[in-house]
């Protein structure tokens, strides 16, 4: 995977050596939180600088994008790096296509000042008292509410 860099970018480098391992925790780090923009379609809050780099490398603005729901997403991940990580196959985004098909839709955060964690998905169905609410971890698990930690 070639990633685009210039000569001395430790970035781009760095990007190379974690998609080169086969089975890192690096590795793993970054498909969970590429998993999160590549369902969407924008960054989660709260990583450190280095991941919030890394997912500006590998993604890119985009007025086409479109969230795993449908909705007008900014960001889209480059399709090799999709690929690399095998994002159409990660725990979150299955399950998550799971609810998508039966009407859910993504909700973001919780609420305008609330962090966005690369590690659920928060999603509903519904108005009023009929609104269904759980939430997807990155292992695929399903919470049947909204959580805050």
């Amino acid at each position: 995977m070639n990633v685009e860099h210039r000569p001395n970018d430790q970035l781009g480098t760095l990007i190379e050596q974690i998609l080169g391992s086969a089975s890192s925790k690096d590795l793993k780090d970054m498909r969970d939180r590429a998993a999160y923009v590549f369902l969407t379609g924008t960054h989660p809050s709260h990583l450190r600088r280095t991941w919030t780099q890394i997912l500006s490398r590998i993604s890119r603005f985009s007025k086409t994008a479109t969230a795993i729901d449908g909705r007008p997403a900014e960001l889209q991940l480059d399709q090799r790096i999709v690929t690399k990580l095998d994002l159409e196959n990660h725990p979150m985004v299955t399950r998550v296509r799971e609810y998508v098909a039966k009407g859910y839709r993504i909700t973001i955060s919780l609420g305008p000042n609330e962090r966005k964690p690369y590690t659920r998905i928060y999603l509903s169905r519904g108005t009023g008292d009929a609104t269904d609410l759980v939430t997807v971890q990155t292992d695929g698990s399903v919470l049947d509410h909204w959580r805050r930690r």
